[in-house]
């Protein structure tokens, strides 16, 4: 659907027309790959028997009509199944495939499958309007044809069932005039401007920005976590959504930190006049009340036709200060019995910014969620994606697929007690014991990848033609059986693609090496594209690991010129973190987070650590060698609140805080900005030494084996480094000492990956060396 609010004009096809409705609906799994197969056979048998009978009856038949209601012109577009000439004029047909028993009375049929005769009750409006059929009797009917026994009925149009076409043109309208509406809100909202005095170098980034978008369709934007890109960004998107560039914004972020940031300046920019949704998980909507209790699951919808009726919602209702909370939602969801997850997503149509995870629009298993929005329109999206260095590795994670003969033993039951045929069960079964087969920890050679290609596709091609009750069948066992054909497809691609192997015990993983063609795929639909990060750099990386063209990309990079000298850097060559060898160093590295504790006392440092198991080591020595010292660890998991309330206790209270590289404590958390002056990284954070490491390298299209250490090894872990050190210095008049725990940092691989406000010449080769830094 693509509607164009100025000129009161909408292009859709016949069929959603014909299902539109302004409510959530229970879709459950899906249909079947079964019922689709079959569907299509019975539609090939009932064209075949239509064509015996007439020679001149015509298939699969592309008509397009233009119809205006009231003020709204739509353009309409179908394909009629099947068209066949009469005495006088022409009778449509609609053929379509069901599970409930034939015969049925008519008026049940037209009870229970509205939709169908809507979607003949539009052809036959349309062929009336077109040229070629004017002043000829048109006629429609819907054919029934039972799926699985081939019974048959048909249903004449009647009059009452010709309304329905007028029925569902007046019932999109009051979503049409919402959206023209809701056009005419954005385009007179006043937007106050994202900083009320700007810093250095933010007028400069205004600028190269709005000059980068003209330039071609994705800007990659780099600038200082901050700096203030947040406001920049949504400043460049509302003003462009104003000039009618665009209809709405998607913004996304993997940290929940970073969608707070963006609803806080939101709320400081847009006022009331425009609406925002926050997608949040489905978990995070879960409730547990007298009138409705999540599953976790699509069951959560199964009442939701009446239940929707009941509630009498009014969307434009449910948008309080410009949007719906996640906490209204569930409110909502207690005294309604409205799945609070289905509720927000309802609303998504609505908005004109969404914000809400990468997943949603790089997930092939979430991002139906925004893809498959009523009336969404990519090519009139602008799309903003926060954090973006994250994002090709975190899409590679979301096409991985994992399948264990236990996992698939227990699906195996649940399609068993379904009537899932023999055939299927057998080929599953001989596929758990394949799993079974597979070493631990290793890739799978030649001919296992034969064995598993050709079982996955067996299974996959049994699936098309079993017959089961689909409905009824555990959520879980459809996902997993879902799987299996894309792991078949895995096994098609080329060598560096994906990396097959067995992780433990009968798992196989199909990993995802390279997910640039995925990622480019997913940004080509947009209008336009903004990837923004503190660490895009170095940029021809960056976009070659999106899949993107040069000519596709610009480049926005910001100067924030209050950085320069803001960090003091010293590198300490006196021990060596890497694993082999880092347990010879864990008293050196204690003394020396004692000796920065005595010298800073009264204040908190902050120790950063490649692993969580490296920080326990050290911490056993620092309170053996000084007890009085208070060093507090980052505890493991906890939501945002948790983890701010333990940074802005121990900043208060403890002489060393113990964090971790890459965590979201620290390049989530921007709570140290301007409150610890003095930081030590011990050791860079390279990736884990194993398989999936070895395979990139092994397919690495670099230039040698020592390019391909930094890409895979150096430029990762220095990135995680920038990211923590880049949230300690946050404004001007900020700065902090720093203290690279690592002679790797002084090798010239390590030194060329660090930012320039980074480097040092100060080397530190002994423990005086240390003590006249520290005083100096």
């Amino acid at each position: 659907m693509q509607i164009d609010p100025m000129q009161r004009s909408v292009r859709l096809s016949v069929r959603e027309l014909a299902v539109f409705r302004n409510q959530p609906e229970s879709r459950g799994h899906g249909h079947s790959p079964w019922r689709a197969t079959v569907g299509q056979q019975w539609h090939k048998s009932a064209e075949a028997l239509t064509h015996a009978d007439n020679a001149k009856a015509r298939f699969e038949v592309t008509v397009s009509a233009d119809w205006r209601q009231r003020d709204w012109l739509f353009q309409l577009t179908g394909r009629i199944d099947q068209l066949i000439p009469t005495a006088d004029g022409w009778h449509i047909r609609e053929v379509k495939t069901i599970r409930s028993a034939l015969p049925a009375s008519d008026e049940q049929l037209i009870k229970n499958y509205p939709e169908y005769f809507a979607q003949a009750a539009i052809y036959l409006a349309m062929l009336q309007v077109l040229p070629d059929y004017s002043e000829q009797a048109i006629t429609a009917e819907v054919q029934f044809i039972n799926i699985e026994n081939g019974a048959q009925q048909s249903v004449p149009l009647q009059a009452q069932e010709n309304r329905l076409f007028v029925h569902q043109l007046e019932q999109i309208l009051p979503f049409l005039d919402e959206r023209r509406s809701s056009l005419q809100r954005l385009r007179n909202s006043q937007i106050t401007s994202a900083f009320t005095t700007l810093r250095p170098g933010q007028a400069k980034l205004f600028t190269t920005l709005h000059e980068a978008a003209l330039q071609a369709r994705v800007v990659l934007t780099q600038a200082p976590t901050g700096f203030g890109k947040t406001g920049i960004i949504l400043q460049h998107a509302l003003q462009h959504m104003q000039d009618g560039l665009y209809d709405r914004c998607i913004y996304l972020s993997s940290k929940s930190t970073g969608q707070l940031e963006t609803i806080r300046q939101l709320k400081q920019m847009i006022g009331h006049g425009i609406r925002f949704i926050q997608m949040r998980n489905r978990s995070e909507h879960q409730i547990d009340s007298e009138r409705h209790r999540c599953s976790g699951d699509e069951p959560c919808n199964a009442e939701i036709d009446t239940i929707w009726q009941d509630a009498e919602i009014n969307f434009a209702e449910l948008f309080q200060d410009g949007t719906l909370t996640l906490a209204r939602a569930k409110e909502i969801g207690s005294e309604t019995g409205i799945c609070p997850y289905t509720l927000t997503k309802a609303c998504l149509p609505f908005a004109e910014i969404w914000i809400g995870d990468s997943n949603y629009v790089f997930s092939p298993k979430s991002q139906s969620v925004f893809l498959q929005t009523l009336s969404f329109d990519p090519a009139r999206t602008l799309l903003i994606v926060d954090e973006a260095h994250n994002l090709p590795d975190r899409t590679a994670d979301s096409l991985s697929i994992e399948l264990s003969s236990a996992d698939l033993l227990f699906a195996i039951e649940e399609l068993r007690a379904h009537g899932a045929p023999r055939r299927l069960i057998a080929t599953a079964n001989e596929l758990c014991r394949w799993l079974d087969s597979l070493n631990p920890q290793q890739a799978l050679s030649g001919n296992q990848l034969y064995m598993g290609q050709d079982l996955c596709e067996d299974f996959t091609q049994q699936l098309k033609l079993s017959s089961f009750d689909y409905q009824a069948t555990a959520s879980f066992a459809i996902q997993l059986i879902w799987s299996i054909p894309k792991l078949a497809d895995s096994f098609t691609t080329p060598g560096n693609q994906f990396l097959h192997w067995a992780p433990r015990a009968a798992t196989l993983c199909a990993t995802c090496l390279n997910a640039s063609d995925w990622i480019a795929e997913c940004l080509r639909p947009f209008g336009g594209t903004v990837m923004m990060s503190a660490t895009l750099a170095p940029f021809d990386h960056f976009r070659l690991s999106c899949g993107l063209a040069t000519a596709s990309v610009t480049i926005a990079q910001a100067d924030a010129p209050w950085r320069d000298g803001a960090y003091d850097v010293a590198i300490d060559c006196r021990v060596d973190t890497r694993l082999r060898t880092r347990e010879r160093y864990y008293e050196t590295t204690a003394r020396t987070i004692a000796q920065l504790c005595h010298h800073h006392a009264g204040e908190a440092i902050v120790v950063f650590f490649a692993s969580y198991q490296y920080a326990i080591n050290v911490q056993a020595y620092l309170e053996a060698l000084a007890p009085e010292l208070r060093a507090q660890r980052q505890p493991r998991g906890g939501d945002l609140s948790q983890q701010s309330t333990f940074i802005d206790e121990c900043l208060l209270t403890a002489d060393a805080l113990f964090l971790i590289l890459g965590s979201s404590f620290a390049e989530g958390i921007d709570q140290l900005g301007g409150r610890v002056r003095q930081i030590m990284i011990v050791g860079p954070a390279l990736p884990e030494v194993n398989l999936i490491q070895k395979t990139r390298i092994e397919h690495y299209e670099g230039y040698s084996r020592e390019d391909a250490f930094r890409d895979i090894y150096i430029r990762p872990a220095m990135r995680r480094i920038h990211q923590a050190l880049g949230r300690i210095v946050r404004a001007p008049g900020q700065s902090a000492r720093v203290l690279l725990h690592c002679k790797r940092f002084a090798e010239t691989a390590y030194l060329n990956e660090l930012a320039p406000e980074y480097h040092s010449e100060h080397m530190i080769k002994s423990d005086e060396a240390l003590l006249k830094w520290l005083e100096s």
